[in-house]
């Protein structure tokens, strides 16, 4: 998008200006008694400055764009963004500033903004209305997501893995009966169950049933967050080709390392996807670094340490699945953005 706006800035004599600074860009016009300023500030690509890191940034740009004889100085902030709150984030009251909504292909003129730039509105909304939506607004590209509150409103099938694990929880305690066998043992994994009396179907159940009520909501918390952010990032195929292969995997590990022990425990819960969750979240900013905050990324490392650490400390956790759910949804998440990031570069 800022490409085609460049291309608007240049055909009304706003000549560009080369900056050092992600995601902003100048444009100035300089007539004999007037210089125009156009800040551009891109936040689709994961580019989100603090007020004080934009009023630096921008008293920067406002001594380098006086530094002339005109009599009269006029600016205008065009902010493109999905954040509701980038204007006042960002900027001051009584500033000039436009913004443009992406996936809405909307241009918004605020009552601040000076008159002088109004001859770059029909261009900019005709631009609009005959661009296709971006791919970082239409599709909510990580880049964007990872520096936002999480809407789990916008994770449809991670708020229904949630629900499944609820609904099959509160089920299970229903129908248990005391003194009977333990239902969730109809539906664990174990390498023998699998392997020798070749119950498949275990890998599956197994990642839906709960030890308890500690065990069910500790895993649904963090996969809420975590989940909530990879679909954002990744969309609802890919997240749910992670999430299976992830939990698949780390079943397998789990079988093998438990097999090679003679260790016949049998496992359940959905921890060995939701540490593929996790994986695939630092595959996701791996990809993104220049673009995203360094310290979404130690963060999301920083959380998988510790609860890697907490299960070798600890009795009774399954760590074989939780290495192999990480490793495995670092590499099938790697992968599949990857493709989907050279897809839509390409499209």
């Amino acid at each position: 998008m800022t490409d085609l706006l460049s291309s608007i800035y240049v055909q009304n004599d706003f000549k560009p200006i080369i900056l050092n600074t992600p995601g902003i860009f100048l444009n100035i016009k300089v007539s004999d008694d007037e210089t125009l300023a156009i800040v551009t500030v891109d936040e689709t690509k994961g580019n989100l400055y603090s007020r004080e890191q934009f009023e630096n940034i921008s008293r920067q740009i406002r001594t380098f764009a006086t530094n002339n004889n005109s009599l009269r100085y006029r600016f205008l902030y065009l902010l493109i963004s999905e954040d509701d709150t980038c204007i006042k984030r960002l900027l001051t009251d009584n500033v000039s500033c436009w913004r443009i909504i992406p996936s809405q292909k909307q241009l918004m003129i605020f009552e601040t903004a000076c008159d002088e730039f109004l001859t770059l509105r029909n261009p900019i909304e005709n631009m609009l209305a005959t661009k296709p939506l971006d791919v970082s607004a239409s599709d909510n590209e990580s880049s964007s997501i990872l520096d936002k509150e999480v809407n789990v409103k916008l994770a449809p099938v991670n708020l229904g893995i949630v629900a499944i694990n609820i609904i099959v929880f509160i089920i299970m305690s229903i129908i248990s009966t005391p003194g009977s066998e333990d239902i969730s043992d109809k539906f664990a994994l174990g390498w023998d169950l699998f392997f020798n009396k070749k119950e498949y179907y275990r890998i599956f159940t197994s990642m839906f049933v709960h030890a308890g009520i500690d065990h069910l909501y500790n895993n649904m918390i963090v996969l809420l967050v975590i989940g909530s952010y990879f679909e954002l990032a990744v969309g609802k195929i890919n997240y749910i080709i992670v999430y299976f292969s992830s939990g698949i995997i780390a079943g397998l590990t789990s079988m093998l390392y438990n097999m090679s022990n003679n260790d016949y425990v049998q496992s359940v819960g959905a921890s060995g996807a939701i540490f593929g969750m996790t994986g695939g979240m630092i595959a996701v900013i791996l990809i993104n670094y220049f673009h995203a905050h360094s310290l979404d990324l130690m963060k999301i490392i920083f959380v998988a340490f510790l609860s890697l650490y907490g299960g070798f400390t600890s009795q009774g956790v399954d760590n074989a699945a939780h290495i192999g759910g990480i490793v495995s949804g670092f590499l099938v998440a790697f992968f599949l953005y990857s493709l989907r990031i050279k897809r839509k570069k390409y499209s």
